[in-house]
Order: structure tokens, then C-alpha cells, then sequence
């Protein structure tokens, strides 16, 4: 036994052999929890958000205001940190400190829903004094204790408990990102919404989401913390790299047979699909099996030995990288190993086939002679409640599942026919709904803004014309009675305007 830990025994065992001596040292612990709550009451901040609530069905419709909150951390003496969640479709943002009853105001600086961060910039006119900063530490010890600091709503330090289970590659729970999460146990269920987290009195993390089944919180950890307070800091965000293919599993052993893998060689993934977009959707090809990324041996499971955290998966290894850095892969490809350098790439959701978000954007719609015209994304399809998956029209999920990764210059939007305003225009086609649009006035439709387009510069006739997938029925839309219907539709069903389009490229 250590001289250290011996000491520290026999200390133990003399204090509850004495009276009083179990109380002196609660008292002590409390005192030093009372000095750390001291020491974090100018670095802490409490959260709140006015933030738009925007309506998919009836997307026209000025957004209802609702009220978010959460907390924050100064990273800076007058920038803090919290989650990106807390700061989306942020309409007004302003801050409490400590001891003051007056909030003061603030403006995102930075905002990464991947890594699910935000940086924001504070009025020094309005806060007065500087903050502290907190500086993160890359700290980690399984089943250490933890503790939880965040400012309340009326402006006080307030603490709370847990220990760090484990380091977990996760799914973002506000985007399609895979990240490293500390999972901390035994916590709040408010706890997700950005209190710091410290071990052994060192700043590792903001806590992101909360599961108020099990107790769990998942954190942010200082390494992905540190690397996007050194991107924010000036004016050219790169972002974190995602990758750009679909990896599973490889322990079929006539699959690995069939790939021409040798029995000693027993890790890899198998690439099933490769993507439009995200690091290696150059490099790589259907039907490789990655080995190794960047040094670290990939099992057939997807997992590799990390020196800190254990056994994590891969998707780590790209996280970690910065857009526009290149990664040593290795890959079995047609029976052979070869080596590859990768550029590290990452996307915006607006650049997905089908964006998994539309934060702090209005959703976009086009409003022709009742048609409804809108483009599919994960926002849309949520109309359909929880467990949606199970609920969408199968050809809807079908896009969503198979081709969100996968724009191209023939498709960059899947546009729907949503619904139908009835009205004697449209007479005969009122049910119609939810198809994906093919062509306007023979054109084809690759986004939504080129129904304007086709509308436009339509050659002379008497109609204007859509066709759809999966054989469903033309419509036919009179151009001689359209602008009149149109302004009838507008004033009957409250549509003031009848488009809005972000993107006209």
C-alpha cells in the first residue's frame, strides 16, 4: 500500500473512533464545495432563449414565440458556452450572472449543431464586469466522482453529483452526428441542458442530453470542447469532420471469404455504401473493408483500442479531425491491401438530399392554385409524432433512408405536393398528397425554387402542368383563371404570401 493511502487509513479510522470527528469532516467537504461554488459564481450564467416555434403543415404561418432555457459556462471574459440545442431558432438570446436580477444581452457568435455547441458573444456594456473563464482539462477516470455546477433562474451556484461510467461514441440527439460523449450516472434530468461538469475540481465537459429513465447524462467532453473554441475564435469556422459512407459489421465469415480477406487478417468494416458526401465519399467504394484509421486498427466490429477511453468506434477517429486535414486509411479493395489518404470533410445539413435539420431558418413552400408545394425533410416527416419511422408513407421513408447522404446535380431537393387548398381550380385532385414531384411544364424539378422557374419561363399555352413518381396522376392547372385564384386562395386560407424561397441557385 501506498505511504499516501496508508496515511490516509489510519486517519479514517482514528477520525470514527472519535466523537464528532465523522461530523468535522462532512463540514470540511461542505466548506470545500462552498469554495467551488464561490470560485464558479462569476464564470456560471443562466440561459434563456426566445425562440421561434415553426409550423411544418402550415409552413406560411408567422412562427409562434416559446421560451427555452438551459446554462451556460464563460469561456472568455465575455463569451460563454452552451449547447447549440439551447440557442436553436434563437430569436432573442440574454443571460443572467450571479447576483444580478437584470438579464444582459447576447448573440451567437458560432453555432455547430454536429458537435451540438455554441459560442456566444455578450454586450460588455451590458454585462459590466468580465467574466472568469474556465478553462477545460482532458480529464478521465471511469467511475470516478463528479461534480455539476450551473447558475439557477434566480441567479444562484447550484450543484449536483455523478460518476463517470464510461467514454461512448453517440448519435447527436440534434443531428445526424456520431460523437464522443462521457456518460455520467446518477443524474438530474435537467442536467442535459448544459450544466459543467468537473472531476477532481477540473472542468471536463458540458452536459448535453438527459435520460430521465435510467439516471444517465451524456457530456461533451474538453478534447471537442477545446478543439471548437479554437476554430470559433476567428472568422472562418471549419467544423469537425463527419464521415462519408455507411460502415457495418464484418464477422460473417463467408462474406470476408467472398472479399477475398485472408483468415489472418481478422479486423475491418465493410463499406456498404459510400455517400455524396463526407470524408472519404472520394476515396472510397462500395464493397472495401477499412482496416485501419488513421494508425488505429479497426475491428470487425467497427471499435479500436483508444489509449484514454478503451474500446470506442471508429466514428471517433473522424470526429476528431478538422474539415480539410487529411487521414491515413487502409482498405482491402479487390483482394489486396492498399493505402489511401482521405480528406476530412464535413457538410451542412442544407446540403443533405433530405436535411436532418432546418434550425434557425423558416421552412420553405410554394403555393400554386391550391397545390401545396413543399420539400422533404426530417422536420416534415416529425409531423407524424413520435416513433414516425413506423407512421410515414413508405416511399417518404424510403428517400429519408436510403438517399439523405446522396444530393446531386440532378436532385438537390426531394419536392412534394404536400396537400390541397380545394377550390374550383384544382376540382377532382383535392385528396391528392404527399407525392414527390417529377416535372413542371415538362421541366424537371431538382429543388424546390425551380416550380418558380418552370412556372416562369413556360412556353405559351393554356395549362401548366405536374407530373409525380410512382404513376400517379398529371394535374392540370388553367393559366387563364390562376392569378385569380390564387388571390382568392390567399385571402380564403389566410396565405399573405405564397412562396417563400431561401435558395434560387
Amino acid at each position: 500500500m501506498e505511504i499516501k493511502s496508508y496515511i490516509s487509513v489510519i486517519i479514517a479510522a482514528f477520525c470514527l473512533s472519535q466523537s464528532g470527528c465523522v461530523e468535522s469532516l462532512s463540514s470540511s467537504t461542505k466548506e470545500i464545495n462552498t469554495e467551488k461554488e464561490e470560485l464558479l459564481q462569476n464564470s456560471l450564467v443562466y440561459v434563456e432563449v426566445t425562440a421561434y416555434s415553426y409550423e411544418q403543415f402550415q409552413p406560411w404561418k408567422t412562427p409562434d414565440l416559446t421560451t427555452r432555457t438551459g446554462f451556460g459556462t464563460a469561456v472568455g471574459p465575455y463569451q460563454i458556452l452552451t449547447t447549440a440545442w439551447n440557442v436553436a431558432d434563437a430569436a432573442f438570446v440574454k443571460l443572467r450572472r450571479h447576483g444580478k436580477n437584470e438579464f444582459i444581452t447576447a448573440t451567437v457568435k458560432v453555432v455547430d449543431y454536429e458537435s451540438n455547441l455554441c459560442l456566444l458573444n455578450v454586450d460588455p456594456n451590458s454585462a459590466g464586469d468580465p467574466f472568469d473563464p474556465v478553462i477545460f482539462d482532458k480529464e478521465y477516470s471511469e467511475g470516478a466522482d463528479l461534480m455539476a455546477y450551473w447558475l439557477s433562474d434566480d441567479g444562484q451556484v447550484k450543484t449536483g453529483r455523478g460518476y463517470l461510467d464510461r467514454a461512448e461514441v453517440t448519435s447527436s440527439t440534434v443531428s445526424y452526428a456520431r460523437f464522443l460523449n462521457f456518460i455520467a450516472g446518477n443524474t438530474g434530468k435537467s442536467s442535459g441542458r448544459g450544466r459543467l461538469y468537473t472531476l477532481d475540481d477540473k472542468a471536463i465537459g458540458i452536459a448535453c442530453w438527459a435520460n430521465t429513465d435510467n439516471g444517465e447524462s451524456g457530456l461533451i467532453p474538453s478534447e471537442t470542447i477545446n478543439a471548437f473554441l479554437e476554430d470559433s475564435y476567428d472568422d472562418l469556422y471549419l467544423g469537425f469532420a463527419a464521415e462519408g459512407f455507411e460502415g457495418n459489421i464484418l464477422i460473417n465469415p463467408h462474406l470476408r471469404h467472398y472479399l477475398k480477406i485472408p483468415p489472418e487478417i481478422s479486423n475491418g468494416i465493410y463499406v456498404s455504401k459510400v455517400y455524396n458526401l463526407g470524408s472519404g465519399s472520394k476515396e472510397l467504394q462500395s464493397e472495401d473493408v477499412i482496416l485501419s484509421i488513421d494508425g488505429h486498427k479497426i475491428d470487425a466490429t467497427g471499435q479500436f483500442d483508444h489509449e484514454l477511453y478503451g474500446r470506442i468506434a471508429y466514428h471517433y477517429l473522424f470526429s476528431i479531425h478538422q474539415s480539410g486535414e487529411l487521414i491515413p486509411i487502409t482498405v482491402w479493395r479487390t483482394g489486396r491491401e492498399i493505402q489511401l489518404t482521405v480528406q476530412a470533410l464535413n457538410f451542412k445539413a442544407s446540403e443533405m438530399l433530405i436535411p436532418y435539420y432546418e434550425y434557425d431558418i423558416s421552412p420553405e413552400y410554394i403555393v400554386i392554385g391550391g397545390y401545396i408545394f413543399q420539400k422533404l425533410t426530417r422536420n416534415y416527416l416529425s409531423m407524424w409524432g413520435e416513433d414516425w419511422s413506423g407512421k410515414v408513407p413508405p416511399h417518404l421513408y424510403h428517400y429519408y433512408r436510403q438517399a439523405m447522404f446522396n444530393p446531386s446535380e440532378d436532385r438537390k431537393d426531394i419536392v412534394l405536393l404536400s396537400y390541397v387548398f380545394p377550390h374550383q381550380i384544382n376540382l377532382g385532385y383535392h385528396s391528392l398528397g404527399r407525392l414527390v414531384v417529377k416535372e413542371c411544364n415538362g421541366t424537371p424539378i431538382r429543388q424546390l425554387s425551380d416550380i418558380l422557374l418552370a412556372i416562369k419561363t413556360a412556353k405559351p399555352g393554356l395549362y401548366h402542368t405536374f407530373s409525380f413518381e410512382q404513376d400517379n396522376p398529371t394535374i392540370i392547372i388553367p393559366r387563364d383563371s390562376l392569378d385569380l385564384a390564387n388571390t382568392q386562395i390567399s385571402a380564403l386560407y389566410g396565405v399573405e404570401q405564397l412562396s417563400r424561397i431561401h435558395n434560387t441557385d
